[in-house]
């Protein structure tokens, strides 16, 4: 299979799904493809709050809490994000969303396996399951599939953490999040998700496309710590900042 795979390679290179020009030099692995040059320009969150992973200037220590999470602790124990929201960041992220990319999902869930691999899990733990960010079905119907689980099987695969598809239902069509203000998106998701059975799992990942004011993923944290689930962490491909 890997010599298979090796000669399919050099006889069909593949191409950036962002400059589209032809990858010499694979960034994590075979399935990313992301030219290395590329990769490197993207935002990585580097330098983030430890309990939400707000993107924080370069110069702060690492090991300190944001403003907002000082004045209330989100309800899930800890976040990791990939990159912070922004430049490439959002097209390559539009694309999969609503773009019909579907296949740009094997690759960012590729690159998102090396933030549970190196940050997730040694820090935090194996968790029992992995939870996406269930979509509302007239909004499923309409886009075909839900990101946040695409780019999930990734990474459920190749760590043996099964994914709970029908642990969590989101039983209100909402407005969408996109355009409204902080206070805004916490009223209009309250009260959006309803718990079927996650009686099984003690640590929950929460996984989402883009964490935005973390509205979202907080409120999935908090029906999930209302129903016993011990332990709730958020993975997420981006981040967005604080804005100005």
């Amino acid at each position: 299979m890997e010599l298979a795979r090796k000669l399919l390679s050099s006889l069909f290179p593949s191409r950036c799904i962002l400059c589209r020009q032809t990858i010499i030099e694979a960034v994590t692995g075979p399935h990313v493809e992301i030219c290395l040059p590329c990769y490197q320009a993207l935002p990585k969150n580097d330098s983030t709050c430890i309990r939400c992973a707000l993107p924080l200037p370069d110069d702060i220590d690492g090991n300190v809490l944001c403003g907002r999470c000082v004045n209330k602790r989100p309800h899930y124990d800890y976040s990791r994000s990939l990159f912070i929201y922004e430049d490439e960041v959002v097209s390559l992220i539009h694309q999969l969303k609503f773009g019909e990319k579907i296949c740009y999902a094997r690759s960012i869930g590729e690159m998102l396996l090396t933030v549970v691999n190196n940050e997730v899990l040694p820090d935090q733990g194996r968790p029992d399951c992995i939870i996406p960010v269930p979509l509302h079905n007239k909004r499923l119907r309409r886009r075909g599939y839900n990101q946040s689980t695409e780019i999930s099987r990734v990474m459920a695969k190749k760590l043996a953490i099964p994914i709970a598809y029908d642990a969590v239902v989101r039983t209100r069509h909402t407005k969408a999040q996109t355009d409204l203000k902080a206070k805004d998106r916490q009223k209009n998701i309250k009260g959006a998700f309803s718990v079927i059975d996650v009686k099984k799992y003690s640590h929950v990942l929460i996984t989402d496309d883009v964490v935005t004011t973390g509205s979202t993923v907080n409120e999935l944290a908090k029906v999930l710590k209302d129903k016993g689930v011990e332990r709730v962490g958020v993975l997420s491909v981006a981040r967005a900042p604080l804005k100005n």
